[in-house]
């Protein structure tokens, strides 16, 4: 072997990277990444760090140093090996040489792979977290170095004490490459043990099980050769793991400690996974006990979060879906799916999406029982709910295990921020919308990152490229995200503006300055009355309101209803010239509040109402005819400035006399307007919505700062 060494150390190194590089590309890349493959743009500003890097550091070692040390004269060797050459010298008495040759390709060739493959990984791998680890700690670890390497210059422990050179003897000229790239006096720290290290750390970070353990050990045998080949004292080793560790501190692991936290919290233990399955199986054989009751053909399957093990620890809904032959008539369907529900769930309730299903508590958990149709293709769907299956079959075949952290963190955000949820009460984001997000972008801070660039209105995202869609079957809506198992559908249809703008600007703030209270905000203690008031007052708005009672329906058709009744509220009042700056709804145990903040709830008498020009002849008689007829005009109608006008007496010129006389006449939803037929509807003024009531109300809506502010 020592024979092919001498050779040529230029054939030597090149061989044997290419000889780790194809081991390394089929040891440890993972195949599913190779779809990935080419995705280089976002690692840009990384590798330009590195770049820079080695740029610094060539023009350091060739142009700076030799005339600092020429400068300085002496360099710090003398002190190092005042207590350290009966070590260095105990050592090289150990070379043998079988061991030298193997610490010499270490040092000079696995070692320099593992610098420059290690970033090439990352990027084929999509991992912007163990890159941006290596890059940003590459930077550090040399800002830190480069002070003692032109300061305190220390000569390696071979040329000190004039022994031959381990490397030269094993690969001849080798040194002549390796002097053009470092300095005799570059030792202490050890740039060698601190980039091994970093990229040990960095492979550690990126969750690649098989790097992560080959760069622990090169990390170890790269410290070992330094000190066994005569090259670094131990000072010099001492101080590069002292610079990574450093790095660490000054780099920060704030991001990291935050989203550790939060999934220390929210990822349910082994025990808890366990016990869920041992119920979900339990729930499964009881349905199928009640089918075979009911002599029907039936299968049920758990589908949600549960089915998927992207559920929160303390957010534990057990969806448990029956599907029946497609034969099966919707009648019977319901039916069945009512029955089985009701004989099996206890603190059961009705409820109604698309057709009815039972929500209710079993062993102390909640589950629901939804009827369904089995179909072979979501294209075949009969009803919403149909495709279900599918949805977590997808799911389970393309999230990698790695990822649901991922997922999990991104629900917590998003509930700590008060988006998470597709129902009409939030219209926020579904769990499969987050899944299919997270596995879009390969993780919570790439998806953060990601939505800083999406563009309400026009973003459309695919999970899968190849998939072709017709843009004309979309709805315009805020945000497009074709689900990979209907091209048809808009995964984020529930998602409102609002919503999306709040998760944006969450994202920003959250990327700008991490904190835990993202995900676990402080609850917001409700304001005095007082307070209140003060704050009410800054806002020059006079509000009145109108109290309903709640109607008993479940929130996905309740929350539509009064949507469309606060919007009719609204129009009604801009028709009669009141100007409504605010307008807001709320929800309580019993009751529902519309209320409106106008510039003045009461208007002038008269108003003066605009009519044509004068050039327009047909239109001024009309005109003119109409309202020298009517009662309610007090002036006119009279020309000026070329254009005919009248002044009129107004309808209303109180607020609370127009919503009084037109309440029930408004396209109110068909349960509000049965509400308010059989109960009523109070008109409130000033004094009486600024109650003990709505106090969490106002102050949600006075105080401007964000949940994770507060």
């Amino acid at each position: 072997m020592i024979g092919v060494l001498q050779n040529s150390w230029l054939f030597v190194i090149g061989v044997g990277n290419l000889v780790l590089f194809m081991f390394s590309l089929f040891f440890f890349l993972n195949k599913k990444n190779l779809k990935d493959i080419g995705d280089f743009k976002r690692f840009r500003f990384y590798l330009l760090l590195l770049l820079l890097v080695v740029v610094v550091h060539l023009v350091e070692v060739n142009f700076i140093d030799p005339v600092i040390t020429g400068f300085m004269g002496n360099d710090f060797t003398s002190y190092v090996a005042s207590f350290e050459t009966g070590l260095a010298l105990f050592i090289h008495n150990l070379w043998f040489t079988p061991l030298l040759c193997f610490f010499v390709i270490i040092y000079i060739i696995v070692y320099p792979f593992t610098l420059w493959f290690s970033p090439f990984l990352f990027i084929l791998s999509n991992d912007e977290k163990a890159m941006k680890w290596f890059s940003y700690g590459f930077v550090m670890v040399y800002i830190l170095a480069l002070p003692f390497y032109l300061l305190m210059p220390t000569t390696n422990v071979y040329t000190y004490f004039g022994f031959s050179s381990a490397l030269e003897s094993f690969i001849p000229g080798v040194e002549q490459f390796f002097y053009s790239t470092t300095t005799h006096n570059n030792c202490f720290p050890s740039l060698h043990v601190a980039a091994a290290l970093l990229i040990a750390i960095a492979a550690w970070k990126s969750g690649n099980k098989k790097y992560k353990y080959f760069t622990t050990i090169d990390c170890v045998l790269v410290i070992i050769s330094v000190a066994y080949l005569s090259i670094h004292w131990f000072m010099d080793i001492i101080g590069g793991i002292g610079v990574v560790l450093v790095t660490a501190i000054l780099l920060g692991r704030k991001i990291d400690d935050i989203e550790k936290k939060v999934l220390e919290k929210i990822i349910p233990s082994e025990d808890e996974k366990e016990e869920i399955d041992r119920l979900s199986k339990k729930i499964l054989n009881d349905v199928k006990d009640e089918i075979r009751k009911l002599g029907v053909s039936a299968k049920p399957l758990i589908e949600g979060s549960v089915a998927k093990d992207t559920f929160l620890k303390d957010k534990v809904d057990i969806d448990v879906f029956v599907q029946f032959p497609k034969e099966t008539s919707r009648e019977r369907l319901e039916k069945y799916g009512l029955e089985i529900g009701r004989k099996i769930l206890e603190e059961r309730e009705e409820r109604y999406a698309e057709h009815p299903y039972v929500r209710g508590k079993y062993n102390g958990f909640t589950v629901e029982i939804v009827p369904c149709y089995e179909i072979k293709d979501p294209s075949q769907r009969i009803s919403a709910v149909d495709r279900t299956p599918f949805h977590t079959q997808y799911v389970k075949e393309n999230l990698p295990e790695k990822l649901k952290k991922d997922v999990r963190l991104l629900k917590q955000f998003l509930r700590g921020i008060g988006a998470y949820g597709a129902e009409a009460e939030i219209e926020g984001f579904s769990g499969y919308l987050c899944e299919l997000l997270i596995l879009k972008y390969k993780g919570f801070r790439n998806l953060l990152r990601a939505s800083q660039k999406w563009k309400k209105y026009e973003t459309i995202i695919k999970i899968d490229e190849r998939q072709e869609i017709d843009e004309d079957l979309f709805e315009e809506e805020p945000l497009i995200v074709v689900d990979p198992v209907d091209p048809r559908r808009n995964v984020a249809s529930a998602l409102s503006e609002e919503k999306l703008d709040l998760f944006i600007r969450a994202a920003k703030e959250y990327l700008r300055k991490p904190s835990i209270k993202f995900f676990f905000p402080r609850e917001e203690k409700p304001w005095s009355l007082e307070k209140i008031k003060k704050e009410l007052a800054k806002l020059d708005l006079e509000f009145v309101g109108v109290k309903i009672v709640k109607p008993d329906i479940i929130s996905d058709n309740l929350y539509p209803q009064i949507r469309k009744s606060l919007k009719s509220i609204v129009s009604i009042c801009q028709e009669y010239d009141f100007d409504v700056k605010k307008y807001f709804f709320y929800v309580s145990d019993n009751n529902v509040y519309f209320i409106i903040g106008v510039k003045k709830s009461r208007l002038p008498d008269t108003l003066v109402h605009v009519g044509p020009p004068d050039h327009e002849k047909k239109h001024v008689d009309v005109f003119i005819e109409k309202w020298s007829k009517s009662r309610r005009t007090v002036k006119g109608p009279y020309i000026k400035d070329g254009r005919w006008y009248v002044e009129i007496k107004r309808k209303y010129t109180d607020i609370k006399d127009l919503l009084r006389d037109n309440f029930k006449k408004l396209s109110l939803g068909k349960h509000v307007s049965q509400i308010v037929d059989r109960k009523g509807f109070e008109i409130l003024d000033y004094e009486k919505l600024v109650v003990d009531d709505l106090r969490r109300f106002w102050t949600n809506v006075l105080d401007e700062r964000m949940p994770w502010e507060r």
